[in-house]
Formats: C-alpha cells, sequence, structure tokens
C-alpha cells in the first residue's frame, strides 16, 4: 500500500500520516525530512539529493509519504500512490491547529525542530496563504487526472470515519 498524504502547513498531515502508520504497520516519512538535513542546523539539500532520497523511499513496496510539496521532484510519489489523501480543511481551522500547536511547543508538550517564536507562528500563516494561492491549484489539476485515487477531506473527521474511507477505496480498485 502506497499512501500520499497532501495538505497545508498545521493541517494534520503528520498527525493522519503517524494514524494510519500505526493502523497499517507502514512506515511514513514526512516531505520535509526529504528537503531538510536535520542535524545541528537545517541544510536544504540540493535537488539531486532530494530526488535519491524519495527515490529510496519509493523503492519501498508500501510507504506512507506526508507534506506539503508538490514540486516535480514530488511527481513520482504521486504517480505510484494507490491513495492519495488531500487535507483541504477551512482556513479558519487550520489556523486553529497551528495556534494550539504554537502553544503546546512553548509548553514543551509537544516538539519543534524550530525555534518556537511568535514569528514562525507569522510564517506558517503566510505559508498557508501561498499553499490556497500556488499549490492548491496544482492539486485541483491532479485531482482531475486520476479522480479515483483521491480521498478528499474537507473537515475534521475522527479516524474511524477515514479509515472507512480508505478501506472503501482500496476494496473498489482492489489495492492489496
Amino acid at each position: 500500500m502506497k499512501i500520499r498524504i497532501i495538505g497545508s502547513v498545521g493541517s494534520g498531515k503528520t498527525t493522519l500520516a503517524k494514524k494510519i502508520s500505526k493502523w497499517l504497520q507502514i512506515d511514513f516519512f514526512e516531505t520535509d525530512r526529504i528537503v531538510w538535513k536535520r542535524e545541528e542546523t537545517e541544510v536544504r539539500r540540493s535537488d539531486s539529493e532530494k530526488i535519491a532520497e524519495l527515490n529510496a523511499i519509493l523503492q519501498k513496496d508500501n510507504w506512507i509519504i506526508e507534506g506539503v510539496h508538490l514540486e516535480a521532484w514530488t511527481e513520482e510519489s504521486i504517480s505510484q500512490a494507490d491513495i492519495i489523501i488531500y487535507l483541504d480543511l477551512p482556513k479558519k481551522q487550520i489556523r486553529s491547529q497551528l495556534i494550539k500547536r504554537q502553544f503546546k511547543q512553548l509548553l514543551r508538550i509537544e516538539k519543534a525542530h524550530y525555534v518556537v517564536r511568535f514569528s514562525m507562528l507569522k510564517k506558517m500563516f503566510y505559508w498557508d496563504d501561498l499553499f490556497d494561492q500556488r499549490t492548491k491549484p496544482l492539486v485541483n489539476e491532479k485531482i482531475n487526472q486520476h479522480p479515483a485515487k483521491w480521498l478528499i477531506i474537507k473537515e475534521n473527521l475522527v479516524f474511524h470515519e477515514i479509515q472507512q474511507k480508505i478501506l472503501q477505496i482500496i476494496s473498489s480498485r482492489d489495492i492489496l
């Protein structure tokens, strides 16, 4: 099973990937960790390094890849995915989730791989706006190319409801 999860910053991609990973016993990968080498400081990988990292993941029989990235280097993950989950949540919900995340990180309830400051929250709001302007039109084009592969989530669902929708896609397309 190969699952790709796409959505704006703060839409719940990582949380969903972790839950599906645990449920299906499939490793999950974050595109941010493909783009960035996270060591003492974050270093952006070159295009060839990103492609090599992604290709190593794509060689596996099963994977879950989540991330906002939809540039050309990610194209093969879209092509190979059996199911693509698009978290197209309302802006108000995403902003609320970003603010909650910020408070959890400030209280050290949740880890952050960046310095937690108000300026980072502002950047995330900006990235969310960029997703709406630049990435959503690309997502819509891709949905039109292979609509049967896509599970579009427009509201916060309990995980059981998402499981049911995934099972429906699996059985309707004879995946596995």
